[in-house]
């Protein structure tokens, strides 16, 4: 068999390899000669080097850690080599090749055994598809690893190609910061949410079934309106879309629009706090063709108040929902992509919708033209601007139209969603926003010309209001809700006195540093318990998505804890699981409050 096709062979073993296709601006490459003493001679771009490849001592993995290790380079195979040699074998190394060029010669030339490992992963593409490969990596176990992550640099890399190495730790940090904001949500935060979830649950009568509305307005186009600064420049175009667009807006924006005789056909929130409904609900009076658009987890008073139609989708991929969807025996495809801001519930509603284009306006992701200008004019914000602390946190990132522009982290995570959306469900989206920040994997068109090529004198003529109508409300029976609730209920408690049972051990557990091999794995064997325990919980979508947060917190914790036995790692374990363990607690004894309540409501 030839060298090559053992490498693919080896290569197809592991689907987590991500292997791209060449692209027209790749470097050029070609290999002249091999010296032992001078390197490999080689030409790169019309440039002639001497590569000499050697293992940078300075860097050295922690054997005895997790750790997440990304090397750049796939060229210099002996560096890789003594990395994989010399990390722990509960490591993991992710080998990033962003030219074809390299990957193409070592697919040919160099055997690839080494990658044959599962710790081992290839990204060999084009750095623009990096972020969802990261998204990839990250939704798997590879999350408790983010506290643990190392760069290594190969030969040519570090020494003549810094600046794909400052991209590559650029987009790591920033796809790392948007997975830890997604699961990042405190207890307390969690908890809350679940309490307006079950406050909320008599809501659904009054909604859509959202199952019914997919697909409604199929390749029709859908305006998505968010509440950038550069809405400033085109909101006047949106007039023309009334009839012609189904138009989905955040509720920033909503007031304003109404007051520009744009009336939007849903207005969408997703904020669980008072101040979103005491900022665009409390003593407003929307138009009765306007339709809301909100998950169970928003202030109660916003469906108590709202005189209109009310559409309450389940949150798709969330292990609470997931739960809810059991308890309320919804088997119908009642999920949207929700997402961390409004938009995202707006975009995701569209998508639900079965519209395309979809197309972003006042999506700016970044400030505007001075960091005070953070929203479009005329909406609360001008009475109540974000807080100096908030505007203080600036970083880069591209711009619409070229260059860089100020935006935060919480901006950049909004975007990256967008982004992996888009590119994982393969959605047609045009980004009409004409400033701030630049989101991949959509095509830019300036408002005007979306409505003359997709709204034009011949397009449909649309009346959502008047299509909903047609559209069922769900069917929600309160007995087999309750009879689901109170099996539910019996579990959370029997868990809850192991859990305290555990807890008790945990306590009494006295770990001498004087103590005999013997006597600290007896230690371990009471330690492992919480492991069992641990499993119990997190088979459960409600423990799990309330405990998440803790849960990747405390396993960042232990992964930093040295992997040999000692009294002092054990100690270290111990402590890290006393405090899980009264969280957990804590999270139950909410929870069963909660469910204890909903069940006395008649």
């Amino acid at each position: 068999m030839k060298l090559i096709e053992e490498n693919i062979n080896i290569l197809s073993m592991n689907k987590l390899h991500w292997i791209g296709e060449p692209k027209n601006n790749d470097i050029s490459f070609n290999l002249y000669e091999k010296d032992p003493d001078k390197g490999d001679l080689i030409e790169v771009n019309n440039q002639i080097i001497y590569l000499k490849n050697s293992f940078d001592a300075t860097f050295l993995p922690n054997v005895l850690k997790k750790e997440l290790i990304f090397a750049i380079g796939l060229y210099s195979v002996s560096e890789l080599k003594q990395l994989i040699q010399s990390m722990s074998k509960e490591s993991f190394l992710i080998i990033i090749e962003p030219s074809f060029s390299f990957f193409n010669h070592v697919l040919n030339e160099e055997e690839l055994s080494f990658i044959q490992f599962s710790n081992v992963i290839l990204f060999a593409d084009d750095l623009s598809s990096m972020p969802m490969f990261l998204e990839r990596m990250f939704s798997t176990s590879l999350i408790f690893y983010l506290k643990n992550i190392k760069f290594y640099f190969t030969t040519y890399y570090r020494d003549f190609d810094v600046d794909s190495c400052i991209l590559v730790v650029k987009q790591i940090k920033e796809v790392a910061q948007y997975k830890t904001t997604l699961y990042g949500n405190s207890v307390d935060d969690s908890l809350l949410g679940f309490k307006q979830n079950m406050l909320n649950v008599k809501n659904l009568a009054r909604s859509k079934d959202v199952s019914q509305l997919k697909d409604l307005f199929k390749d029709m186009p859908a305006i998505v309106v968010a509440a950038g600064p550069s809405l400033n420049k085109n909101i006047k175009e949106l007039r023309k879309f009334i009839g012609k667009a189904v138009i989905v807006a955040v509720d920033t924006i909503a007031d304003r629009l109404c007051k520009e005789g744009i009336v939007p056909d849903f207005i969408c929130s997703i904020e669980r706090g008072e101040l979103t409904y005491s900022y665009f609900y409390k003593d407003k009076s929307y138009p009765s063709e306007v339709t809301l658009v909100a998950p169970l987890l928003v202030y109660p008073e916003i469906f108590e108040e709202f005189k209109g139609e009310v559409i309450i989708p389940i949150r798709e991929n969330v292990g609470e929902y997931n739960w809810l969807k059991e308890m309320l025996n919804l088997t119908q495809d009642n999920s949207i992509s929700i997402g961390l801001s409004c938009a995202h519930i707006a975009f995701g509603f569209a998508e639900h919708l079965g519209a395309s284009p979809i197309v972003l306006v006042g999506q700016d992701l970044a400030y505007g033209n001075s960091l005070a200008e953070t929203h479009a004019s005329n909406t609360i914000y001008d009475q109540k601007p974000i807080s100096a602390d908030g505007v203080a946190k600036k970083v880069f990132t591209k711009g619409y139209s070229g260059g860089d522009v100020a935006t935060t982290d919480t901006w950049n995570a909004f975007r990256n969603w967008f982004e992996t959306e888009i590119y994982t469900k393969q959605l047609n989206v045009i980004n009409a926003t004409e400033g701030g920040a630049l989101i991949n994997h959509t095509s830019q068109m300036s408002l005007k010309e979306v409505y003359d090529q997709y709204c034009g004198p011949s397009s449909y003529l649309l009346n959502v209001s008047q299509e909903l109508k047609g559209i069922n409300n769900y069917s929600v029976d309160i007995n087999q809700i309750k009879n689901s609730l109170k099996g539910e209920l019996g579990n959370f408690k029997e868990k809850e006195m192991k859990l305290k049972k555990q807890l008790r051990n945990l306590q009494q557990l006295v770990i001498h540093k004087q103590r005999s091999q013997s006597q600290l794995l007896k230690s371990l064997k009471i330690l492992e318990k919480t492991d069992v325990l641990f499993g119990e919980l997190m088979s459960n979508w409600l423990l799990r998505h309330n405990l998440q947060a803790v849960l990747i917190t405390s396993v960042w914790r232990l992964f930093e804890i040295e992997q040999f036995l000692s009294a002092d790692n054990l100690s270290k374990n111990r402590e890290i699981q006393i405090e899980f363990v009264k969280t957990s607690l804590l999270v139950l004894s909410e929870i069963i409050t909660v469910l204890e309540n909903q069940l006395e409501i008649e």
